[in-house]
Formats: C-alpha cells, structure tokens, sequence
C-alpha cells in the first residue's frame, strides 16, 4: 500500500549521500556494493487482516487508522557481508525508517521492530 518505489528511491540516495556505491536501483530494489557480498534492500508490504477495515475497501482508502496505515517492512538481504562496515552503515541509515526491518542474513530472517514512538506514522 505504501508508495515503495519512494522509499527505494530515498534509501538510494541516503545511500549516495552516505558514501555508499549504489550498483543497481529499480522499482523493487537497490543494490549495494559490498565486495562480492553486496546487500539488496526492498519493500514488503504490510498486510492487515481482515483486508476491509471498518466496511471500507481497503484499496480505495487503505488507511484508515494508525494500526491501517502502519508502513509495510524494509526488507534487507546479506550473507555475512552484513557483519562489514558497510553492512553496519546500510542497517544503520535503514533502522533511521519508521519502519520494522526484516534482515535475511544467510536465508535465516530477523525481524527488527521499528522505533515504538513512531510506528505506524509511515516515512
């Protein structure tokens, strides 16, 4: 339901700003160069069940609410490249989101809560 192509957009730049070499930035991806473990970051969407809120068809007003309009996860995806210094920057400026972090590191996944004063209040 977010605007995921945005928020791509705006890691790859905080990316950039940050130093970091972006090697690849679609709709659905951005990729970081870390040797030859680079890190692909993308968007999950949130899901809400039940998918109509309130007699509401959730895709003409899907956000109804703080618990409906909860941005979706930032989704980051490693193998041990993580555990470098550029692992640790793209966590880092991805942890600065309101959003929860769901980390795959080696095919094992993590799920990192957003900041609990900020949850559900989007980018």
């Amino acid at each position: 339901m977010a605007n995921s192509a945005a928020i791509l957009q705006k890691l790859a730049r905080n990316a950039k700003m940050l130093g970091l070499t972006v090697n690849s930035q679609s709709q659905t991806a951005v990729v970081i160069e870390n040797g030859t473990n680079d890190i692909t970051i993308s968007y999950v969407d949130a899901s809400f069940s039940p998918a109509v809120v309130g007699g509401v068809d959730s895709s003409v007003s899907p956000y109804l609410g703080i618990g409906v309009g909860n941005p979706g996860k930032v989704a980051i995806t490693c193998t041990d490249a993580a555990l470098s210094a550029t692992g640790m920057k793209v966590l880092a400026m991805c942890a600065a989101l309101a959003n929860d972090l769901q980390v795959s590191l080696n095919g094992t996944v993590t799920v990192i809560r957003g900041h609990s004063d900020i949850i559900g209040l989007g980018q």
